[in-house]
Formats: C-alpha cells, sequence, structure tokens
C-alpha cells in the first residue's frame, strides 16, 4: 500500500514538473504553439517514471536478463499509464484553465488585438494600489 501512494505522488509531482517544462520547452522553441506530441512523450514518461518507482518500491525486483522480468514490467507500466492518463488530462485542464483566465487580451486571427480583459486590469489596479506609497 505504501509502494501505491508514493508512486501517486511521485506521479503528481512528475506531471506538474513535466506540464512547466512542456510549456518552458513550447515557449522556447515553438513560439507558444502548443504541440500535442510533447502530451505524448510527457505521459509515458510519467507513466514509465510511476512504474519504475512502484515496480522498485513493491518489491518486485527489475531483472533485465529475465524477458519473464521485463513482461512483468510492461504490465504495471500498462496500469501507470491508465492512473497516470485519467490525472495528467485533468491537469491539463486545469492549467489550460488557468492560462486562459489570465491572458492580458484576446486575439483575432490575423493577430489583432480585439479587447484587453477586464479581470486582467481589475488585478492590475489592485496590486497598485497595494503597492502605492500614498496610502
Amino acid at each position: 500500500m505504501a509502494a501505491l501512494a508514493l508512486s501517486l505522488l511521485l506521479c503528481v509531482i512528475s506531471i506538474a514538473v513535466l506540464l512547466w517544462l512542456k510549456g518552458q520547452v513550447e515557449r522556447l522553441l515553438f513560439r507558444w504553439r502548443s504541440v500535442p506530441f510533447l502530451h505524448a512523450i510527457n505521459v509515458a514518461a510519467v507513466a514509465a517514471i510511476v512504474a519504475a518507482a512502484y515496480y522498485r518500491l513493491s518489491g518486485i525486483d527489475v531483472y533485465l536478463r529475465d524477458l519473464a522480468d521485463i513482461n512483468g514490467f510492461w504490465y504495471v507500466f500498462v496500469g501507470a499509464m491508465q492512473l497516470v492518463l485519467p490525472l495528467y488530462l485533468f491537469s491539463c485542464w486545469l492549467i489550460n484553465r488557468r492560462r486562459e483566465r489570465e491572458k492580458k487580451y484576446t486575439r483575432s486571427k490575423d493577430k489583432k488585438v480585439l479587447y484587453i480583459n477586464e479581470r486582467y486590469l481589475a488585478r492590475r489596479h489592485r496590486s497598485d494600489d497595494r503597492r502605492s506609497k500614498t496610502s
């Protein structure tokens, strides 16, 4: 049971870190364009991390010499994929929702600014009031 709990904790931490890294890679290399292939790599990487952690922590040792153990690892990997995929999709949904909420402005398809987000302006004015030296 402890191996499952630690694997779940590792899963949540890995998803958060890899989604942050995905955002940084998209920002640096692809100019904020979404790349679905990076999602597939992230899901596979998190599933491999969780499967390896569970495999190691549950007392099942990995012996690469024996093919039966390798097949056992793949069963754990598929099980980890079933655990990771819903958590990853939920995390992506939360991050996209937060990103849309914090957008400064909305653009049209021809890259022109349509309007500035009122929530962004309200948040900016609220933070400026707290930092003013006269109040």
